[in-house]
């Protein structure tokens, strides 16, 4: 479509004025406006993950029969973390999956909620892929405390839930005030009000029965470790620790992988 111009004059001035129609003004404005990468483009990761753990709901409760409160049987079948059940490599995926599962719709919006709040500004300050890092060291590890708490103890829960993975975030955010190279000072007064939080949360996680203190605290404990882990350029690490903390991170996670093959060797005789 050709643009259109109106031109009006006066005796009195020979100035000119460009009169913009309705479908020139729209192109301008579309012109204009962020791309959704330009938008959202510092939290991308953030928001992958709580599309993927909105997604994954809605098919547990598809599979529950459209019951928002999800049954045991569902969140097995789909991988939720049960001791007894991990016996081959081929079972390992169990220690990953949980991350993704919610028991409600309570539990997920609690969770996406905080992974949002506390997510957005590690995204930013530790970059994608150092944050996607943090979030599966942090629920691999609160995972794999849970299994060898159930293991030792000889009782076992299905579990499920991002919460090994949220605490974990918030561990990391509270160490920005530490470990963080820039605005030290803003980071000192965020890390203290998440100090308070993880302070609440806690008490929370022994409060309730169904929680899985094991799975909360060991989320807590990856997030410590992923933060002297990860290679990001703002943190405060010298290399010799991440290279140190990442190998001693590796032989506990090997320990477990190779403990639950073991468990179910000796479980044969």
């Amino acid at each position: 479509m050709t643009d259109r111009f109106s031109v009006q004059s006066s005796p009195q001035s020979s100035e000119k004025r460009q009169v913009i129609d309705d479908e020139q003004l729209k192109r301008m404005m579309k012109a204009n406006e962020p791309s959704f990468m330009e938008k959202y483009g510092s939290c991308i990761v953030t928001l992958v993950l709580i599309a993927i753990c909105v997604v994954v709901y809605v098919i547990e409760v598809l599979r529950s029969g459209f019951s928002t409160s999800i049954s045991t049987m569902v969140l097995f079948d789909m991988g939720a973390l049960y001791a007894p059940a991990i016996v081959s490599p081929l079972d390992w995926y169990r220690f990953v999956v949980p991350m993704f599962l919610h028991v409600d719709f309570m539990h997920l919006l609690f969770n996406m909620g905080a992974l949002y709040s506390c997510g957005v500004l590690l995204e930013r300050m530790l970059g994608r892929w150092n944050y996607l890092l943090l979030y599966f060291i942090a629920g691999i590890t609160g995972n794999a405390l849970c299994y060898m708490v159930d293991m030792m103890t000889g009782s076992y829960y299905v579990s499920a839930g991002a919460s090994t993975s949220i605490f974990g975030l918030f561990v990391a955010a509270a160490l920005l005030g530490i470990l963080s190279k820039q605005n030290r000072a803003f980071f000192m007064q965020y890390s203290k009000g998440m100090l308070s939080i993880i302070a609440i949360n806690i008490v929370y996680t022994f409060l309730m029965p169904s929680i899985s203190i094991s799975g909360h605290l060991g989320g807590a404990l990856g997030g410590l470790i992923a933060m002297f882990m990860i290679p990001s350029k703002n943190l405060r690490v010298p290399l010799p620790v991440r290279v140190v903390i990442s190998v001693v991170w590796l032989l506990a996670i090997a320990h477990v992988l190779a403990s639950s093959i073991g468990a179910a060797f000796i479980s044969l005789f």
